[in-house]
C-alpha cells in the first residue's frame, strides 16, 4: 500500500487521510493535540477523542470507533488500539488485501495513570512516530521522574516561593494533576486544564485529593498548575516569587532550562523513548517502517540494523526533488531552519 505524508499521513490506495493538518472529507483523529485535528468533515474517533474534538474544534459528523470494535468500509478494515498518548489517544490498524498496516499516532509503551495502557500491535507495515527517535532521549522510570517533581515542588515551598507547574492543558496536565495527587498536594488548576480534567471525569478518570480551579486570591500551600502559554497572562504575572516547573520529555537536554525560561524542567514524556520506539519496531514484527514526525536519525539507525526504514519526508522528498530539481533542493535547504513559533509549538506538546 501505497504511503504519502503530506501534512498528515495519506493512504491514496483506500483514499483514507490520518491526521490531516488541512481540512478533509474525512480523516482519522489519532487523538486530539493541536497538531493533530483539523475541522474535516468527517472524523473517525475514539469516543473519548470526539468529545475532546468537539470541545477543541467543534462539531463534526462522527464515526465513532470503541478500541478493539473493528469496522468494514469496504475495501479496508479499521481497528483502534490504545497508544498511551492521552485519553483517547489511539493506534490505527488498517487491513487492506491480506495486509496489516499500522499507524501508531503519538504514543508510548510505559502505564501511565490518566489514560489507557498501551500495547503493542502486531503489523506487516508499521508508520511509527519518531519525536524522541536519538539515543540521548532514554527516560527515566517513573518513579524517578515523579520523585524530580516532587523534590523540586517541595525545594521552591521551603524558599518561600510559589510552585507553578507547567504542562500542556490535554493529556499532560491531567496526568501531572494524578501524579500531584498521589503525592499528597493540593493543585489550582488554570481555566483551560480544570475544562478537559472535567471532561476525562465525565469519560469515567477519577481525580481523589484536593484541586480546584485556580483562585489567586487563595494560594497558600498550592501547586498552580497552567499551560505554558499562561505564563504571558495575568494568571502568573498576578503571582509574586515563582518557582516555574516546565513539564517536557525534551528535559533530558541539559539546556532545557535555559531555551524554555524556567527554573527547572522534568521529563515528563507522553511520547515513546529511543528504547521503546526499537521494542515497538521488533515486537510488531513489522517487514516496513515508515517514521514521522521526528528526524531521520531513527529511520537511518533502522536500517543500519537491517530494518527497512524510510522517514516518511525523506522518501518523500526524494520524489518531489527528482520532479523539482534545484528550485526545490533550494527550498529544503531553507526549510531547515525552524521558526520559533514551529519550535515552541511542538515543545509544548512533547
Amino acid at each position: 500500500m501505497k504511503v504519502i505524508y503530506d501534512r498528515g499521513i495519506h493512504l491514496p490506495d483506500i483514499t483514507l487521510w490520518m491526521d490531516s493538518k488541512r481540512p478533509r472529507e474525512r480523516s482519522v483523529i489519532s487523538h486530539a493535540h493541536a497538531d493533530h485535528i483539523q475541522s474535516h468533515k468527517q472524523i473517525i474517533a475514539t469516543p473519548a477523542t470526539a468529545k475532546l474534538f468537539e470541545h477543541r474544534v467543534g462539531g463534526a459528523d462522527a464515526i465513532v470507533l470503541d478500541f478493539y470494535e473493528t469496522k468494514d468500509f469496504g475495501d479496508y478494515k479499521l481497528t483502534f488500539y490504545p497508544a498511551g498518548h492521552c485519553l483517547g489517544s489511539a493506534q490505527t490498524l488498517i487491513e487492506y488485501r491480506g495486509s496489516r498496516l499500522l499507524y501508531t499516532g503519538d504514543f508510548k509503551l510505559r502505564a501511565g495513570l490518566s489514560c489507557e495502557p498501551p500495547e503493542v500491535v502486531p503489523c506487516d507495515v508499521l508508520i511509527t512516530e519518531c519525536t524522541f527517535g536519538r539515543p540521548q532521549y532514554n527516560f527515566p522510570e517513573d518513579e524517578e521522574v515523579h520523585g524530580q517533581l516532587y523534590g523540586h515542588i517541595d525545594r521552591a515551598f521551603m524558599s518561600g516561593l510559589q510552585p507553578v507547574v507547567l504542562a500542556y492543558s490535554l493529556g499532560k496536565s491531567q496526568e501531572a494533576l494524578k501524579i500531584l495527587l498521589k503525592g499528597g498536594y493540593s493543585v489550582a488548576l488554570h481555566d483551560s486544564i480544570m475544562k478537559i480534567v472535567d471532561i476525562y471525569r465525565e469519560m469515567g478518570v477519577e481525580f481523589e485529593g484536593d484541586y480546584r480551579a485556580l483562585d489567586l486570591s487563595d494560594m497558600h500551600g498550592m501547586v498552580a498548575m497552567m499551560p505554558p502559554g499562561a505564563r504571558r497572562g495575568y494568571s502568573v504575572q498576578a503571582l509574586d516569587n515563582l518557582y516555574t516547573i516546565y513539564l517536557s520529555g525534551w528535559g533530558m537536554d541539559p539546556s532545557a532550562r535555559y531555551r524554555f525560561r524556567t527554573q527547572a524542567v522534568v521529563p515528563l514524556s507522553d511520547h515513546a523513548g529511543f528504547d521503546d520506539l526499537q521494542r515497538y519496531v521488533i515486537d510488531s514484527g513489522a517487514k516496513k517502517v515508515y517514521t514521522v514526525y521526528g528526524d531521520h536519525y531513527f529511520a537511518a539507525h533502522l536500517r543500519q540494523a537491517g530494518v527497512d526504514a524510510s522517514h516518511l519526508e525523506e522518501f518523500n522528498d526524494r520524489a518531489k526533488a527528482q520532479s523539482g530539481g534545484k528550485k526545490y533542493k533550494a527550498g529544503r535547504e531553507a526549510a531547515k531552519l525552524p521558526g520559533l513559533f514551529d519550535f515552541l509549538e511542538g515543545e509544548t506538546q512533547a
